[in-house]
């Protein structure tokens, strides 16, 4: 049996087995292009100005854009074991966005492609001020995204990992976070995933509830149709 690389030479992520070391989903994610040899209809993202070496990708620092469909992407500032998040401008409203699409793109398992499509749908019926609102869902170029509100301050996690917080700060956010959550369950969604890292801290020092991935859809009973137990 002949060896094969299990991982990419240019980034070091591992490959699905079978995936050329040219295709690797990691570098082609950074690098915003359609899987080489794909022949579809859809143009192919393409660089703004002149790309960097193969297995670059859009990190913080480069200065180089990279063309998505109707978004700039400008740098990385999310990842996780699902999904990576960058900045990003909206070239149709000239605005910035936060753009988030799977790790992995044409080759992510169908029950990373549902986590990621739960994400997008249960967040997307969510307007409320303290939670990052859903712009976009789709697929370009065989890679799942959607985009939402760009916030650009820490998340909780890092902001209470530096100092310890005003006892009156520390309880406004609480309230608030507490309200937008309550707001959430009343459309019929639960979170299930809700803790310091998935807050983002606004300009306004507002918090911003995020990542809606492991998110739950459940229908409430008003309380003059919840059956009661008989007494005795």
């Amino acid at each position: 049996m002949s060896e094969t690389s299990a991982t990419c030479p240019e980034c070091g992520a591992g490959l699905p087995e079978g995936t050329p070391a040219s295709q690797c989903p990691q570098c082609l994610i950074g690098l915003g292009l359609e899987v080489p040899g794909n022949s579809g209809g859809e143009a192919s993202a393409t660089p703004v100005t002149q790309p960097p070496p193969a297995g670059n990708v859009v990190s913080p620092g480069l200065t180089s854009l990279r063309r998505f469909g109707d978004y700039e992407l400008i740098e990385e500032i999310a990842r996780g074991g699902m999904g990576v998040v960058y900045k990003a401008r909206q070239l149709s409203l000239d605005r910035l966005v936060a753009v988030k699409m799977i790790i992995g793109g044409e080759f992510a398992t169908p029950q990373f492609v549902q986590r990621f499509r739960t994400e997008a749908s249960a967040a997307a019926v969510l307007h409320h001020p303290n939670i990052v609102a859903i712009h976009e869902v789709g697929v370009h170029a065989g890679q799942h995204y959607f985009s939402m509100d760009f916030v650009a301050g820490p998340s909780l996690a890092a902001l209470v990992g530096q100092v310890p917080l005003p006892a009156k700060r520390a309880a406004q956010y609480v309230k608030t976070i507490a309200e937008a959550i309550h707001y959430a369950h009343q459309q019929g969604i639960l979170h299930r995933d809700l803790k310091p890292s998935n807050v983002l801290i606004d300009a306004n020092d507002q918090p911003r509830i995020t990542d809606f991935g492991l998110a739950k859809r459940f229908v409430s009973e008003s309380v003059g149709t919840r059956p009661y137990p008989r007494r005795g």
